[in-house]
């Protein structure tokens, strides 16, 4: 048996604005059953207020709850119609429930086996199902953070940030999702035609220059700073931090002024995704350049990127 599931629809929504496209996805299935995966038990009461002020019958569970409240609402779950468990992973364990018709996550899960696992909770019965995972930057340096800090040698660490650029590749996918997936288990299928990408396919373009631009103000800068202040100089808005280290004297200060800041920080998103960089935690998160970043910057290679939509 394999790891494909035909009934689950892949999709990926960036955190901008998340909390609207949380609550126009719950309002589209109103009155069926599903599963809302936060990061933090403070998150799962927020989220879960957010939706029962908007009319849905929403649930908080975490680890942090009395046994016996957390028995309770998964009695409600399990039993009623149309309830929405707002929940860190600590739900879904041995919860057997058929027709669990949606999973959301609003942060980026650990790993891919993670996520694989948790949106598998939804759709067991082979009706359709939808999954909608959202996720941003600060994400990403989150979960590197809580490998950097957690338990494990170095060798371990590498593997769980590995497993960390397999999740941001399949965020980042610009064809089709179930493959993306997929393939990090070593299995191949065609195109699975009802994943987003599939069904609205995003533009591509040539972002060679682009990235150019974002690499050389990295390498410049002395690999030791974060998305905001590349974006910055990469922007040309001079700051006393940019002006004190001598930053908008460097070649790349301003060049990419007409783009906005929105559209810089995806563009580092796909090339982290794609591998052309790297969060150093070392450097407390500053982004860094790897061997495959520097053909793009030397012009060995192009760099195909996924249109990037302004925000309204």
């Amino acid at each position: 048996k394999g790891f494909d599931r035909p009934n689950l629809s892949l999709s990926v929504a960036l955190k901008e604005g998340w909390k609207n496209r949380l609550l126009a996805f719950v309002e589209a299935r109103k009155g069926l059953s599903g599963i809302v995966y936060t990061l933090s038990r403070k998150e799962t009461e927020t989220v879960a207020a957010l939706l029962c002020e908007n009319g849905h019958k929403a649930i908080a569970y975490h680890a942090g709850q009395e046994a016996t409240l957390r028995q309770t609402s998964q009695d409600r779950f399990m039993s009623e119609d149309g309830v929405v468990m707002v929940a860190t992973i600590a739900f879904g364990m041995g919860i057997d429930k058929p027709d669990i018709r949606y999973v959301v996550h609003t942060n980026l899960p650990s790993s891919v086996e993670a996520f694989y696992q948790e949106i598998g909770r939804a759709g067991r019965d082979g009706a359709p199902a939808d999954t909608l995972l959202i996720f941003g930057l600060d994400d990403l340096v989150k979960r590197r953070r809580m490998i950097a800090d957690g338990d494990g040698d170095s060798e371990h660490k590498l593997r769980e940030n590995k497993r960390l650029d397999s999740l941001l590749a399949y965020c980042e996918a610009s064809a089709c999702r179930k493959r993306a997936l997929l393939a990090y288990f070593n299995e191949t299928i065609g195109d699975c035609g009802n994943c987003d990408n599939c069904t609205n396919p995003p533009e591509m373009f040539d972002g060679t220059r682009e990235a150019q631009i974002l690499l050389s103000a990295i390498l410049r800068t002395g690999e030791y700073f974060g998305a905001v202040h590349v974006v910055n100089v990469v922007r040309g808005q001079s700051s006393d931090k940019i002006q004190q280290r001598g930053h908008d004297q460097i070649i790349t200060f301003g060049k990419g002024a007409d783009q906005s800041a929105d559209f810089w920080q995806a563009m580092i998103r796909q090339l982290l995704a794609a591998g052309h960089l790297y969060v150093d935690l070392e450097r407390y998160g500053a982004l860094r350049v790897t061997p495959e970043g520097h053909q793009i910057l030397n012009g060995e290679t192009e760099f195909a990127c996924k249109k990037i939509v302004p925000r309204l």
